[in-house]
């Protein structure tokens, strides 16, 4: 995989002479045309001696302006590099979603989230950049503005070029890999990608090793969902079910990789229940989906007694319900725009699994084809069925009604890992998952072949089956090119499966189009004949084909399948959260990371680390001091006899609650911040006095510090024990102490302490990033600002990235939730900031941050106006920046958060913090 995103609001080096493509505006047309809105050259608003191409919404919401067509590389990274001018342009959001952007550049084949810094408001010539892989042979490029929502105002593009690069800068950083032996994993986007390869043992303890800090997790998270706790007697159920009714389904091969997967984790440190993991855990872990429908199955199981008549009780059960769990499609030939396959599933999980099923497995084998999967921690299979190999081959699905348990039959997990691994071709695919079928887990098949692109939709009941395929021409409900699913059986023989009892109560049994199905043939004949990529980020931003419980996309045409990509997202693919409420404890809620393209090609950064693996980092932190005058400071309270003693009587009550600290030295560097803060700060009576408390603290220390703890507290017992409850001078106790009065400024550096924000909310303003997570950060900026409200009953302002100008923030406490890379109006301000962030990764307490658990937390002057603060939230993924909005530490400028870690505050950047 690589990193396909990098944008960028700067002046980059000079380019190759020869762009591959450079636009030029200087005559009407000129291989541009209108997709909505207007758009003209302008020889009134030029960029040097050019002329630009005016761009305004006309009678649209927004405007979109597509290049004639241009030949790519598929997997080759290129970038795409335009200049833009803004004047008077305003964005709003037509609804939840899509977040709707500025004027920016895409491509034709991107999804609607993937996109250069886009730009809003009235703004100069501004080169904006896009770097990406190509995942088509033709593709376009986009000028757009408003995307998703509707704008007024205008937009000016100039020097449109598109060229190759290198992929040197790509995603991930070094520091963001983790390897053992060949096999290496990173984050990206809120995924994992999980690489291992090798024999069956040796793939599995790669894949222990690299994920044994999740497998426990997710094991926790297999016991909620199947109802129970992580205790020992719940699990043991589980085990045996597992051992007695699945175990022995899997072949040789995938239970070696499985001992493995146990052993690689255990001897990395992994344990569940107090104890090593082993191959039944690792089993029990693949089939949770299965033993979730057990019960359902066994119920429509036959039992021998279905033709005799039975008068039965008034008080019987109903049968269970089907639930609903994905929506997919797949097309080809006269449905798409190509003639080619494309093929597009969105997964409704419960959110307990969701969460952790968010590994991409890419398994290189010994024997067969290479596989990409969508996993979880310990998985040897999809369980959200989305797999594609390196023959071109994809398979996914979505649940039907469950049919009769074969308590002979092999696992799903089993026979879907067996097709995708050595199946090459359609027939193959259907015998490996219909060879030695237990039944559960009933579903519909979508798969397809990019070599010849044909599609197919396999519906596989226990007893019956039914194949369509587009190479017979084969269709169901008149749709030639389409196949669609969502839980719904077509086939009668399959449907009459799950009725075993003629003589059970009337039911009408064929098939009958649910909402989704109407859904989905309503977008076909929309679209029929011109399906592409954006036929399914379109359907799967738009309900019913999304919902409540939608936690991911996965989109491919046949060129991407040929190449081993796919487009992903994790999280809902609308933009929205889907907080968790009620239900397993440890649940965090999904929070959408917006599209990303995978590839199985290793990146430059995996191929440094795998030559060279990063070794163990030490702690980064020493423990803090802990407090040893707790039993020896001095008691009773003074009173000031004139202002000027202030710093004496307020200085000395703090002082004593900081020496009771557990880091001293954190509290006295937390003061100075203040103090710089304080300065800078407007003067009234209470600034006065927490300036003049401030200062008190720092003469006291460095008054300790000169005199000797045994000295100082014994001078302070003495004065206190003599003065107690009087009114005195600062001058006597100096006189006591035999020492001057000395205050040293304290040199430049923070002056604002993240807890500052809470009195500084009237002039503040929240800044959420739209280049990657906008969803995410959307979510988190609206906590922010209702907290904010309930709390303190002020009312902070959201705007996007795009909205603001050094001018809105100039006298503002500004709030940037989201990354650089994430936020382009912080990566214009993070240089100034003294934030060093690249990518997912950031530099702070002389180390490199690029777990995607971690997240920087950081107060800061704003650059334009230092009486004024700036407060950084961001995570190195989606998830950690919405929780991290509740790790504010209010005594420190710098907070490196880990989730699942103990929070530990920083003294800065270049300072050991952790």
């Amino acid at each position: 995989m690589k990193r396909i995103l990098c944008t960028l609001l700067a002046v980059f080096g000079a380019h190759a002479a020869t762009p591959l493509f450079q636009s030029s505006f200087e005559k009407a047309g000129n291989g541009w045309t209108v997709v909505r809105g207007t758009a003209a050259a302008d020889a009134a608003v030029l960029r040097g001696s050019n002329k630009s191409l005016r761009v305004e919404a006309g009678n649209a919401p927004d405007a979109a302006v597509r290049s004639t067509p241009l030949s790519l590389s598929i997997g080759k990274r290129y970038e795409l590099s335009g200049w833009v001018r803004t004047e008077g342009l305003t964005v709003r959001d037509l609804d939840r979603s899509p977040i709707a952007t500025g004027a920016a550049l895409s491509m034709a084949s991107m999804p609607f989230d993937v996109h250069s810094v886009s730009l809003g408001g009235t703004k100069p010539w501004t080169r904006v950049t896009l770097k990406f892989i190509a995942s088509r042979s033709e593709d376009q490029i986009l000028l757009t503005v408003g995307n998703g929502g509707a704008f007024h105002g205008k937009a000016w593009f100039e020097g449109v070029s598109l060229d190759e690069i290198s992929a040197n800068d790509a995603w991930p950083s070094k520091e963001a890999v983790r390897t053992y032996g060949p096999a290496y994993r990173y984050p990206a986007a809120g995924w994992i990608y999980l690489h291992i390869e090798g024999k069956p043992y040796e793939r599995g303890y790669q894949h222990g090793q690299l994920m044994s800090r999740e497998i426990p997790e997710y094991l926790e998270r297999c016991a909620a969902d199947l109802g129970g706790s992580a205790d020992m007697n719940f699990w043991n159920g589980i085990r045996t079910s597992a051992n007695a009714l699945f175990l022995r389904g899997f072949d040789r091969e995938i239970l070696e990789e499985m001992r493995g997967i146990a052993d690689g984790a255990s001897d990395a440190g992994a344990r569940w229940l107090g104890r090593r993991i082993d191959i039944v855990d690792i089993a029990a872990v693949n089939v949770t989906v299965e033993l979730g429908e057990l019960r359902q199955a066994v119920n429509v199981t036959p039992t021998g007694l279905e033709s005799l008549t039975f008068d039965k009780p008034n008080y019987g059960t109903k049968p269970d319900s089907v639930l609903e769990h994905c929506s997919a499609f797949a097309a080809t030939g006269p449905a798409t725009k190509d003639g080619k396959m494309v093929i597009g599933h969105v997964t409704w999980w419960p959110l307990t699994l969701a969460e952790q099923t968010n590994v991409w497995l890419d398994i290189k084998p010994e024997k067969g084809h290479r596989m990409l999967i969508q996993s979880y921690p310990g998985g040897i299979e999809s369980g959200t069925d989305w797999y594609q190999n390196d023959a071109g081959m994809v398979l996914t699905e979505t649940t039907i009604a469950q049919t009769p348990f074969n308590a002979q039959g092999t696992p799903v997990a089993f026979r879907a890992r067996m097709a995708i691994q050595y199946a090459g071709n359609i027939d193959e695919m259907v015998k490996q998952l219909g060879t030695r079928n237990n039944g559960l887990y009933t579903n519909e098949w979508l798969m397809g072949d990019a070599k010849t692109n044909e599609v197919a939709m396999y519906e596989l009941g226990t007893n019956h089956t039914k194949l369509w395929r587009s190479s017979k021409d084969e269709w169901f409900a008149n749709t030639p090119g389409f196949y669609w699913g969502n839980n719904n059986a077509k086939d009668l023989n399959v449907r009459l499966e799950t009725h075993p009892d003629p003589k059970g109560s009337p039911v009408y049994v064929p098939f009958v189009p649910a909402i989704r199905d109407l859904a989905w043939n309503d977008f076909y004949n929309r679209y029929k004949g011109q399906i592409d990529e954006q036929f399914a980020f379109t359907a799967f931003r738009t309900a019913p084909l999304v919902s409540a419980s939608t936690m991911d996309a996965k989109v491919i045409t046949a060129d991407m399948a040929n190449k081993f990509m796919v487009w992903s997202a994790i999280g809902k693919p609308n933009q929205r959260e889907w907080v968790a409420r009620g239900g397993y404890a440890k649940n965090d809620g999904l929070y959408p990371s917006g599209y990303y393209l995978f590839d199985t090609q290793a990146p430059p950064a995996v191929r440094a680390a795998l030559q060279d693996p990063a070794k163990p980092s030490a702690e980064r932190r020493q423990p803090p001091r802990r407090s040893t005058f707790a039993d020896r400071l001095w008691e009773g309270w003074v009173l000031p006899a004139a202002d000027a003693d202030t710093w004496f009587v307020a200085g000395s009550a703090a002082y004593h609650r900081l020496l009771q600290e557990a880091d001293l030295d954190k509290a006295i560097h937390a003061t100075r911040i203040q103090y710089r803060g304080l300065k800078l700060s407007p003067v009234n009576a209470a600034t006065r006095t927490r300036l003049e408390e401030s200062k008190g603290v720092l003469v006291l220390d460095a008054m300790r510090r000169k005199l000797g703890d045994d000295k100082f507290l014994a001078l302070m017992k003495d004065y206190f024990g003599a003065n107690a409850a009087k009114t005195v001078t600062a001058q006597s106790f100096l006189d006591k102490a035999g020492v001057p009065f000395e205050f040293i400024e304290p040199e430049d550096g923070p002056a604002y302490l993240v807890g500052d924000i809470r009195a500084r909310l009237s002039s503040a303003a929240i800044v959420y990033g739209t280049m990657r997570d906008a969803g995410a950060n959307r979510y988190a900026a609206e906590q922010l600002q209702n907290r904010y409200l309930d709390q303190f009953e002020s009312a902070v302002p959201i705007y996007k990235d795009f909205e603001v100008s050094d001018e809105l923030l100039r006298h503002k406490d500004v709030v940037f939730v989201g990354r650089p890379e994430a936020n382009s109006a912080l990566a214009e301000w993070a240089a100034k900031l003294g934030v060093d962030y690249s990518g997912s990764a950031f530099k702070a307490e002389g180390a490199v941050h690029a777990s995607e658990r971690e997240a920087l937390i950081l107060a800061a002057k704003n650059p334009l106006d230092a009486t004024h603060m700036v407060l950084v939230v961001a995570g190195n993924d989606a998830l950690r920046t919405v929780k991290a909005i509740n790790q504010f530490g209010g005594q420190s400028e710098l907070v490196v958060w880990e989730d699942g870690a103990t929070p530990a505050a920083g003294g800065g950047f270049g300072r050991r913090g952790r």
